[in-house]
């Protein structure tokens, strides 16, 4: 069975609100404040506050960030067992990449489609790319 993952279905509101958990500034432009929860239960009434629309699944019981500043490079390794679940989901007959639908319209209304040969490849891009995107 796969590993259970925390969807995002607005990741505009996501991405707001993640700037505004770092910055302390409200990206979303409502009359909601938005301090780092450090409860998994404040975490979901903000994802609701915000409409962000998120599925966060049962198994996580906490929630921790982590931030750093310039002069240190943060590299956030995703947990091996996560890894091996995609790649297994990746293995399966018949699997495609997941690609949030946000893509679509980066791609002029088209469904980016990853060929079978390059699934692989675009996993360990991303996980390479998510990796580094603290640092930008």
């Amino acid at each position: 069975m796969r590993i259970e993952r925390l969807q995002i279905t607005n990741h505009e509101r996501w991405g707001k609100l993640v700037k505004t958990w770092s910055t302390g500034k409200n990206y979303l432009e409502d009359d909601n404040e938005y301090p780092v929860p450090t409860t998994m239960e404040e975490f979901k009434e903000q994802l609701a506050n915000a409409q962000v629309f998120a599925t966060v699944p049962e198994r996580f019981k906490n929630i921790q960030f982590v931030t750093s500043d310039q002069e240190t490079l943060l590299l956030k390794l995703p947990p091996k067992v996560m890894i091996e679940d995609s790649e297994a989901m990746l293995s399966e007959a018949g699997s495609t990449y997941p690609i949030p639908p946000f893509y679509k319209r980066l791609f002029n209304g088209l469904d980016p489609v990853i060929p079978e040969d390059e699934k692989f490849k675009v996993h360990a891009e991303r996980i390479g790319d998510y990796t580094m995107s603290l640092c930008a």
